[in-house]
């Protein structure tokens, strides 16, 4: 009896992962309080038909919980300990009233009490909806979708969304070329020419401009790549510097001018890049990708569902409040130099203290990614960041409908939560009141799951047809 006892005891802690094993330990520390008096009681003679009720009720609560994690493992929302600790309080105080008036029932009322309100499938309520919920998340656009996928998007207040990730492609445009004292061809052949050896997006347009207006370009004796900022080459024996405001600034070049033409093209959402040879600003360049036509809609569509959804990208103050503008975003304030929105999501967390998420275009440019920005601030798991949620490109529209499932998926749990305690407590008194046998905690637990099952498959069927506007 009691090696088939610790046998379920090993048996339930072995299924369990993390987030169950708080539950278990406390269910193998009550096993083994209600297998303490059965020993008791035999030491000290008491013979009756009820004697050996503890050893059978801990028997059978290692059994369900060990059934119950294999059904339903943990998915780390809820521990079960609130609810657990819940219902040895009530227990006990069963047992001392018992004590009180018949000594002989105390141990049969304790052990009624506690097995037929124990939470079983408590910290597992959301097994069932993750699995149909799952289905809705595919159905919806989502292509890939990790475990902790729904818990931590329902967490999450804040969205940064990555620039890359609301434009339909990788390919810049050149739309203005300025020069203050030479030809426009002379600008783009001196700009082309000193990127003639990157890979960056800007080099590419430059060098797709300079072949349509014919120019010749000439390879820089030395490159010199500054991330989030530009490029300084040596170009025919001259400096040639090729970025942002911040960049000039730090080699201290002035330029007011350059800065003064520049607002204007800030203003309608276009990169700018200031060109100085030999310590002397000599043109503006100004460069446009093109907005993905979903990327607003899927910008008011978090908002519905209550993220406030920010866009990341290194240009200019003006040039990020110009997109966010066009999209509905906010724009966020302060990139760093070289940042990336991953970075820039873990910073925003650690200041913030909130949960917020991250939407990437992925590096080979085939999917967009989800991350939890909360869990790399805190340097969960080891490596790479892994995203909680992938989709194809053209389905932007899979992550407010990820939200919106997720919040769903926390009320069915706090509704299937609430009904379960319900019966819990139902079979709780029924059990100190010695009205319901110890056999019928196996029913009680099937009828659980019947209940979680059901408000699963009724809320997921409600929300697909609510999901459907973002796809």
């Amino acid at each position: 009896m009691f090696s088939s006892i610790f046998s379920l005891l090993a048996l339930s802690f072995s299924l369990n992962s993390a987030p169950g094993r708080p539950l278990t330990l406390l269910t193998i520390a009550v096993c083994t309080f209600l297998l303490a008096v059965t020993a008791l009681a035999q030491l000290a003679g008491h013979v009756s038909e009820t004697a050996n009720l503890p050893a059978f009720g801990a028997a059978l609560m290692m059994s369900l919980r060990a059934l119950g994690v294999a059904l339903l493992p943990p998915r780390g929302d809820r521990s079960g300990l609130k609810e657990a600790s819940a219902s040895l309080g009530f227990a006990l105080v069963v047992a001392c009233v018992w004590w009180i008036a018949l000594p002989d029932g105390a141990p049969m009322a304790l052990t009624l009490s506690l097995v037929l309100s124990w939470p079983f499938l408590i910290d597992g309520i959301n097994a069932f909806a993750d699995k149909v919920f799952h289905r809705a998340a595919l159905a919806s656009g989502a292509r890939e979708l990790r475990q902790e996928a729904f818990t931590r998007i329902a967490h999450a207040r804040d969205i940064i969304i990555d620039r890359a990730a609301v434009m339909s492609g990788p390919d810049l445009m050149v739309t203005n070329v300025m020069a203050f004292n030479n030809e426009p061809k002379t600008l783009l052949a001196v700009a082309a020419s000193a990127e003639s050896g990157s890979s960056h997006p800007v080099a590419a347009a430059l060098r797709q401009l300079a072949a349509q207006w014919q120019v010749d370009l000439k390879r820089p004796d030395r490159f010199e790549p500054t991330p989030g900022l530009g490029v300084v080459a040596l170009l025919g024996g001259q400096t040639v510097v090729i970025g942002t405001t911040s960049l000039l600034q730090r080699l201290k070049i002035d330029s007011f001018t350059a800065d003064a033409i520049a607002r204007s093209l800030e203003a309608d959402g276009k990169t700018v890049l200031r060109v100085a040879v030999a310590g002397r600003v000599v043109g503006v360049l100004g460069l446009e990708g093109t907005l993905r036509q979903d990327a607003g809609v899927a910008g008011m569509a978090l908002r519905s569902e209550g993220l406030v959804p920010w866009l990341y990208s290194g240009e200019s103050l003006k040039t990020r409040e110009a997109l966010a503008g066009m999209l509905g975003l906010e724009p966020f304030d302060d990139p760093a130099p070289g940042e990336t929105a991953m970075q820039a999501g873990s910073r925003f967390t650690s200041a913030s203290g909130a949960s917020a998420l991250v939407l990437t275009l992925s590096q080979d440019r085939s999917s967009l990614e989800l991350y939890d920005a909360g869990a790399v601030a805190r340097g969960d798991g080891t490596g790479e960041p892994v995203p909680i949620a992938v989709s194809n490109t053209d389905d932007i529209g899979a992550f407010p409908a990820l939200k919106g499932l997720a919040m769903r998926r926390n009320l069915l749990a706090v509704h299937a939560r609430r009904v379960l305690t319900s019966f819990w407590l139902l079979g709780g008194i029924c059990g100190a009141l010695a009205v319901a046998p110890l056999s019928a905690a196996p029913l009680l637990f099937t009828l659980n799951l019947g209940i979680l099952w059901a408000f699963a498959r009724f809320s997921v069927a409600d929300t697909l047809r609510r999901t459907n506007k973002f796809t």
